[in-house]
C-alpha cells in the first residue's frame, strides 16, 4: 500500500509508532534505565516515561518498558532505578565557577541546611574532620569558606582564639559568606602580616578583642586586600587537579553544565589550559566581563565563541551594572531605609556604569552579535539596562538576541511587560528569600523585599526565566534553590511574597530546559528526548510528588554525562592527569572576588587635590582637582571645568569622555592642565589610602592626591 493511499487517521497514527518505535533508534543501547519516575521535562505539564535508553552519550529511545527492552543487547547496562526519580541534569544559570576550584579544597562551613556550620562547635568540629579527612600535615594552612556571623546563635561569634585552641599548629583562615573577608587565627594573621599595629584602612573592618587592638575576630573588605594579594599561585598540575575536583562540587549537586559568570583574561587562559589538558567532566561556559572581552577575543577569535572544544566554550560577555542589594551598593530609585554603608543619607546606591558607559558597552555587545548577560538588582539599575538596549537596538528589534539580565532581584511589575516585548529573559536568586529576607525587608521595606525576583508574574506574562545559586555568594545547592522558589519561606520561618510562588514543576523547568535556552543548547540538553545528550541526574525522590516544604530534602544520588557516571565518581577520571609539558611553573596567582563598589565607598563625595603628576611635584597656587560621585566626574584643572564620566570596577577605572569649558590662561596653567587631562583619560587602574589617592597606567603611576577627610 502507498502512504499516499492512505486515510489521515492511519497516518497520524503511523506518525507516533514511527516517532517512539526503537526499530529507528541506532542500534544495541548501552544503557537503559527503567523502575522509576522518569521524568522528560518536555512540554508544559509532567510527562513520564517507562524507560530510557542511552548510546554513545546520547538518548536514543524515551517510552515504554516493553520497547525499550528490545533494545537491550549483551553488554547492555539495565538500570531499576527501584522508584527513584530521573529528570535531565541540571544547569548552572548563574554562577562563578572560577572559585569552585579554590573551594575544593577548602572546608565546606555554610550554615544549615546547605552546611554543618549552625554554631562555633559545629564549624570546629567541621574543620577538625576536614583537616583529617585530607591528612593536612602539621604547619599547612587550613581554610573553610561559607562562614556566615549573621545567623550564629546568641550572638557567639566564631574568633581567634577558639581557632587558636582548636589548631595551635596551622594557619587556619575561614572565609566569610560574603568572600569578602575572613575569620583567621594566631599564626594566620602572622602568615598575613595583620597584628595589633595594623591599622584598620578606610573601607576595611578589622574586630578587635575587647579592650585590645589584637585583631580577634572577622577581617573585611579593603582590610582583607592583602590577605588576597598573597594568595599562592596555581602550578600547571594544580589548574588541572583543582578544576576536576571544582568541577566535582557541580557532579555532586546534580550539574552537568557550569558558569563562569565574570571571567578577567587571567581566569580564561585557566580554565583554557585545564580544558586543553582534558580536565573537564562537565560542560563550562564562561562570559568575560565587558573590560576584558578584547583581550578574550585576540585569544579564542569571535568565530570560535560558542563552540563547545574539550568541554568547554565561551557563551557571550558580561556587564555588571550595579552592586549587591544586601551590601546596599545596589542601585535602586529610592532611599535605602537604614541609608549607605558609609552611614551616607538618602542613600540610592550608585551604577558600576554611568548611563553613557552603560549604552557604550551594551551597544558593543549587540555589534559583536554575542549573548550578554547582564547583573542587574536594583530597580533603577533594570531602568538603566532597558535604556542601553534600546539604545543598542535604535528601534530595530528584529534581529534574534539572547540577553539574560542576572540576579533581576527588585524587578518591578511596570518592567515585567518590557520584558516581554524585547525577549529578554531574567534570572532570578530566589535563594534570598530563604538567606537575606530579613536583611532586605530592613533595607527596602516590607513590600519591595516581598516581590523579589517574581517568578510569578514573570511566568504568568510569558517569560521563561532562569533560576540559579551565584556560588558561592550561596550553595550549590539546587534542590534548596528548587524549595525556595515553590516556598518563598525565610531563615527565620517567614513567608516572603507568596504570591510569586511557582509549582515545583515550573521551578524545575527553570533548572533544565530554560536554562538550555539561556545557553542557545536548547536542542540538545534540557528535556530526555531522543538525539539530546544523556546529561542525567538520579534524585532519590520527585520534586513533584512530594510535600513542597519537603523538597531541600531530597537528595541527589548519581549524576551521568553523556551517558556516564560522574557522581559518585568513577576511577576513569580519577586519575592524574598530565600538564602540557611547557607550562610546569606557577601560573595564576589566585585573588577572592571582592565588593565591585568597594573603591568608590571609600574614594567617592571627597575632593582631591593634585600633588604629583608624572613624577612631578605640583607647586601652584590653585592646583586642579577632582571629584567623583554617582558616576560623574568634576575637574578644576587649575583654569577649567572639565566633566565627565566614570567607572570604578575591581579597583579598575574606566573613563568616559572629558568636557572642557575652554578657557585660556597663562601658558604654564594651560600645559599643566593639559597634561592632567591626558594622564586622566588614559588611567585605568587607582588605589586610596588614608587621605592618599593615586592614579596608575598600565602598572605606573602618574598622579598623586591628597584629601583633608
Amino acid at each position: 500500500m502507498k502512504i499516499a493511499s492512505c486515510p489521515a487517521r492511519i497516518l497520524a497514527l503511523l506518525s507516533i509508532v514511527v516517532t517512539l518505535s526503537p526499530a529507528n533508534a541506532q542500534g544495541v543501547a548501552q544503557t537503559i534505565f527503567h523502575g522509576g519516575r522518569i521524568l522528560t521535562m518536555a512540554g508544559d505539564k509532567p510527562a513520564y516515561v517507562e524507560a530510557l535508553a542511552v548510546k554513545d552519550g546520547k538518548i536514543i529511545f524515551a517510552g515504554a518498558r516493553d520497547q525499550a527492552l528490545t533494545l537491550k543487547g549483551d553488554n547492555t547496562r539495565v538500570v531499576d532505578l527501584a522508584g527513584k526519580a530521573l529528570l535531565p541534569a541540571f544547569i548552572d544559570a548563574h554562577g562563578h565557577y572560577i572559585n569552585s576550584l579554590l573551594v575544593a579544597n577548602q572546608a565546606k562551613l555554610y550554615a544549615p541546611p546547605s552546611g554543618a556550620g549552625k554554631d562555633v562547635p559545629s564549624i570546629i568540629a567541621e574543620l577538625k574532620k576536614f583537616a583529617l579527612d585530607r591528612n593536612i600535615r602539621k604547619g599547612e594552612l587550613i581554610m573553610g569558606y561559607g562562614y556566615d556571623d549573621s545567623v550564629m546563635p546568641n550572638g557567639r561569634l566564631l574568633n581567634r582564639d577558639d581557632l587558636d585552641a582548636a589548631f595551635p599548629d596551622n594557619p587556619v583562615r575561614i572565609e566569610h559568606v560574603s568572600m569578602h573577608g575572613a575569620v583567621m587565627n594566631s599564626l594566620a594573621l602572622q602568615k598575613y602580616g595583620i597584628s595589633a599595629e595594623t591599622e584598620t584602612p578606610p573601607g576595611g573592618v578589622i574586630v578587635r578583642k575587647p579592650g585590645t587592638k589584637e585583631p580577634w575576630g572577622l577581617i573585611m573588605e579593603t582590610a582583607f586586600l592583602p590577605v588576597m594579594e598573597q594568595s599562592e599561585p596555581m602550578t600547571a598540575q594544580q589548574e588541572i587537579e583543582w578544576s576536576r575536583a571544582g568541577q566535582m562540587l557541580y557532579a555532586e549537586a546534580g550539574i552537568t553544565t557550569a558558569h563562569e559568570g565574570a571571567t578577567h583574561l587571567p581566569q580564561f587562559q585557566t580554565i583554557m589550559r585545564a580544558s586543553a589538558a582534558g580536565a573537564n567532566i562537565i560542560d563550562i561556559v564562561a562570559y568575560p566581563f565587558i573590560l576584558d572581552a578584547d583581550k578574550v577575543i585576540a585569544e579564542l577569535p569571535l568565530g570560535e565563541w560558542g563552540k563547545y572544544k574539550n568541554r568547554f566554550k565561551v557563551g557571550g560577555i558580561k556587564i555588571t551594572l550595579d552592586g549587591s542589594p544586601q551590601g546596599r551598593t545596589a542601585f535602586f530609585t529610592t532611599p535605602y531605609l537604614k541609608g549607605g554603608p558609609g552611614g551616607e543619607e538618602n542613600w540610592i546606591g550608585e551604577p558600576t556604569f554611568p548611563q553613557d558607559l552603560a549604552n557604550k558597552m551594551v551597544k558593543k555587545v549587540y555589534d559583536l552579535n554575542v549573548p550578554l548577560i547582564a547583573h542587574t538588582n536594583g530597580d533603577a539599575a533594570i531602568d538603566s539596562f532597558l535604556k542601553a538596549y534600546e539604545h543598542a537596538r535604535n528601534g530595530d528589534f528584529s534581529r534574534p538576541w539572547n540577553v539574560t539580565t542576572i540576579h533581576t532581584q527588585f524587578m518591578r511589575k511596570d518592567h515585567i511587560p518590557k520584558f516581554v516585548e524585547y525577549k529578554i529573559r531574567p534570572s532570578f536568586y530566589t535563594l534570598h528569600t530563604f538567606y537575606f529576607a530579613e536583611t532586605h525587608i530592613a533595607n527596602r521595606g516590607t513590600a519591595q523585599a516581598s516581590y523579589i525576583s517574581p517568578m510569578r508574574d514573570s511566568i504568568d506574562a510569558g517569560l521563561r526565566p532562569t533560576n540559579h545559586t551565584d556560588f558561592v555568594v550561596a550553595p550549590l545547592d539546587q534542590m534548596t534553590m528548587l524549595w525556595s522558589a515553590v516556598n518563598r519561606v525565610s531563615r527565620a520561618g517567614a513567608e516572603v511574597g507568596p504570591g510569586q510562588r511557582v509549582t515545583p514543576f515550573e521551578g524545575l523547568k527553570t533548572m533544565t530546559e530554560w536554562a538550555a535556552e539561556h545557553y542557545g543548547e536548547a536542542d540538545r540538553k534540557g528535556t530526555l528526548e531522543v538525539g539530546k545528550l544523556a546529561d542525567l541526574v538520579i534524585l532519590d525522590k520527585d520534586p513533584i510528588q512530594v510535600d513542597p516544604m519537603t523538597i531541600k530534602d531530597i537528595r541527589v544520588v548519581e549524576t551521568i554525562k553523556e551517558g556516564v557516571t560522574i557522581y559518585p565518581a568513577s576511577a576513569d577520571w580519577i586519575k592524574p592527569l598530565s600538564p602540557p609539558a611547557k607550562d610546569q611553573k606557577a601560573t595564576y596567582s589566585w585573588s577572592t572576588h571582592i565588593c565591585d563598589m568597594a573603591g568608590v565607598n571609600t574614594a567617592a563625595h571627597k575632593e582631591w587635590t593634585l600633588t604629583v603628576l608624572n613624577e612631578e611635584k605640583i607647586n601652584v597656587a590653585s592646583p586642579p582637582t577632582i571629584k567623583f560621585s554617582h558616576g560623574k566626574l568634576s575637574v578644576f584643572g587649575g583654569i577649567n571645568r572639565l566633566t565627565g564620566s566614570y567607572a570604578l570596577v575591581r579597583n579598575t577605572v574606566t573613563m568616559g569622555n572629558l568636557a572642557s569649558t575652554k578657557m585660556a590662561g597663562p601658558p604654564k596653567l594651560m600645559e599643566l592642565e593639559d597634561n592632567f587631562a591626558r594622564a586622566l583619560r588614559a588611567v585605568d587602574a587607582f588605589q586610596v589610602s588614608g587621605n592618599k589617592l593615586t592614579l596608575s597606567t598600565d602598572g605606573k603611576v602618574v598622579a598623586v592626591f591628597r584629601t583633608l577627610r
